[in-house]
């Protein structure tokens, strides 16, 4: 059996839901589906060579429904991709890189159809950016739903792919039932706190920079 790779980056599938323990979300999958490896991203390639040029992405999962007489570009999918951003990300950080995409995409003659702008979504009360397209693979159109969310330094992707309109709607419960844990406060230790109650040496001119805040 072919490693998923799911372990190695958080993950893992209970009673038909993925969870992912590194970055803290949930979500719900189509029964009988199945894990592909995680490779590198199997759509919106124009995203991946922009992620590839200018940050660090990892697939989190990929899974497509298990129809064996289909070809693969044939087959409903969704696939998770995070990606850790050169700086602490910003309000507007997913809606601003959906935006950077269609212009690269345009400017580069790429051959998918952007249907819209992207527009804010509240998902259990987060606040994700969704963007639609359509893109062709070996002669299928395939329908996609590109919905991003930023928590801190990361930035989350998760499409929704279908070859069919009405095969994409019957995946968007799936991202209805996206959970995020609360980000815990980080605390400080006893340790720690003897150490910054320390006091220098009575003939130190300088302050240590490890006294300085964070």
């Amino acid at each position: 059996m072919t490693p998923t790779g799911l372990h190695e980056t958080g993950g893992s599938i209970a009673s038909d839901v993925y969870s992912n323990s590194i970055y803290g979300f949930s979500i719900k999958i189509p029964p009988g589906w199945v894990v592909l490896p995680s490779r590198e991203p199997k759509v919106a390639t124009q995203d991946a060579a922009l992620l590839k040029a200018a940050q660090i992405s990892r697939p989190l999962l990929v899974i497509t429904e298990n129809a064996p007489l289909k070809k693969s570009n044939q087959r409903k999918n969704i696939q998770i991709i995070a990606t850790r951003m050169r700086a602490a990300s910003g309000p507007t950080a997913a809606q601003d890189y959906l935006a950077y995409s269609q212009k690269t995409v345009k400017e580069k003659g790429m051959d998918v159809e952007y249907l819209g702008d992207p527009q804010e979504v509240t998902v259990n009360g987060q606040t994700l950016w969704k963007l639609a397209s359509n893109e062709p693979s070996n002669g299928v159109v395939q329908h996609v739903e590109q919905y991003v969310i930023t928590r801190e330094s990361i930035l989350l992707q998760f499409f929704l792919v279908s070859p069919d309109e009405a095969g994409l709607k019957q995946l968007e419960p799936s991202i209805q039932s996206l959970e995020f844990k609360a980000t815990a406060p980080k605390t400080v230790t006893k340790g720690s706190a003897k150490k910054t109650k320390a006091k220098p040496p009575s003939n130190s001119k300088t302050q240590s920079s490890d006294s300085k805040p964070q």
